[in-house]
């Protein structure tokens, strides 16, 4: 996935994203959060899904 927007954690366990970040998702929750961690050096985290959007690596 790849994040569409940025997005501030407002707790521990909320992933920071920045605009253009690859995302590699691990779990899609009910509530229309996601857990997955970045990239780029493999922090994991919450984050809203509709943050992100689906692309092909």
């Amino acid at each position: 996935y790849k994040a569409l927007h940025a997005f501030a954690p407002r707790s521990p366990e909320e992933l920071e994203l920045h605009k253009d970040d690859v995302v590699r998702v691990v779990e899609k929750c009910k509530d229309g959060w996601f857990i997955g961690y970045l990239e780029s050096n493999q922090q994991y985290g919450l984050f809203p899904g509709n943050f992100v959007e689906a692309i092909k690596i």
